[in-house]
């Protein structure tokens, strides 16, 4: 998406959203967010982490991008807790908390989450988006990242 306004009203649920800073520079750069909320910086913004250090961004990402298990290569993880817990056949719709954040997750049914359960949430840092929280507008639209600054 270009902006966050059509990030956040285009699928069902809607795209999950928490506030961050880049802490760091090139391959050592991290999203902060609230809590221990943290993850690597994408490989396509690494070359203008520095330039974007510090600065308030929010980082979004879709409910059906969320798988359960630990970080794979290119991606980060998080723990939750789950509050809530949709049984849909197939899947389930996790509506956990992480770091204060409410987070919305569709994960495969063979997870068999109950409320309470603490689980550990693996994201593909391929499907993180970045927007300025100022003007909502998005750093990681495709974009070349020399393009972004």
């Amino acid at each position: 998406p270009l902006n966050r306004f059509v990030a956040g009203f285009i699928g069902s649920p809607s795209m999950n959203f928490v506030d961050v800073t880049v802490d760091g520079s090139g391959d050592t750069a991290r999203l902060i967010g609230p809590g221990d909320w943290s993850l690597p910086t994408p490989q396509r913004l690494r070359g203008i982490a520095g330039d974007i250090a510090g600065k308030k961004l929010v980082a979004g990402f879709r409910p059906e991008h969320l798988d359960i298990g630990e970080a794979e290569p290119d991606s980060g993880s998080f723990q939750a807790r789950a509050d809530v817990v949709e049984y849909l056949g197939n899947e389930e719709l996790l509506h956990v908390n992480a770091a204060n954040q409410d987070i919305v997750a569709i994960v495969g049914s063979e997870h068999r989450v109950k409320p309470g359960d603490i689980v550990t949430l693996n994201l593909p840092l391929s499907k993180l988006h970045l927007f300025d929280s100022d003007t909502g507008d998005a750093l990681t639209s495709g974009r070349p990242a020399e393009a972004v600054a």
